[in-house]
């Protein structure tokens, strides 16, 4: 009795068509409905629900953290404390540095929500940190990253699924399971 071995084939589809051929391709050659994974963003996941309704989801949060809410909102209160007291001194300074923070942590805010952390989600499922980085450069002009884990005996049949569409971005193969 042996252990078995379990890889993990996955890619970026670039629109919602691509990654429904890729279920119906999976369908066909008789890998478990539940073995596939789409990751998406918040916007998309109910979408990909509907049209994959036998595949797990999982969103790819961009927000912050609790922890990091209330890191940024010590360090304005902080920064705001600090332009008060420059203000009673030299109120135009005062003005000038609460506008230019308020101004520079909504940038921030902005640009730091419009990326999805995919990468962070990837190294917590136990995939190699290359892999993480060619899906998390590649997701960003795609739709969705679909993840299969599939015993050894299907490994040829699923990674053939992957490879047959062009609207698939970055195949790759590893020979593990991710931890969910």
């Amino acid at each position: 009795m042996g252990i078995p071995r379990y890889y993990t084939v996955g890619a970026v589809a670039q629109d919602l068509r691509s990654l429904k051929a890729l279920d119906e391709r999976l369908e066909d050659v008789d890998v478990p409905a539940d073995s596939l994974l789409v990751l998406s963003r918040r916007k998309d996941e109910r979408l990909v629900g509907v049209t994959l309704p036998g595949a797990r989801t999982r969103r790819v949060e961009s927000g912050l953290s609790r922890t990091q809410w209330f890191e940024f909102a010590s360090t304005y209160l902080g920064v705001t404390a600090v332009s008060v007291l420059m203000g009673a001194v030299h109120l135009p300074t005062g003005i000038a540095v609460q506008a230019l923070m308020t101004l520079a942590a909504i940038i921030g805010l902005i640009l730091y929500h419009r990326r999805p952390h995919l990468g962070k989600n990837l190294l917590a499922m136990g995939l190699p940190e290359s892999f993480a980085e060619e899906w998390e450069a590649a997701f960003h002009e795609g739709f969705a990253l679909a993840l299969a884990t599939v015993s050894a005996d299907l490994f040829d049949e699923t990674q053939d699924a992957f490879l047959e569409d062009p609207g698939l971005k970055s195949p790759l193969a590893v020979d593990r399971r991710p931890v969910l």
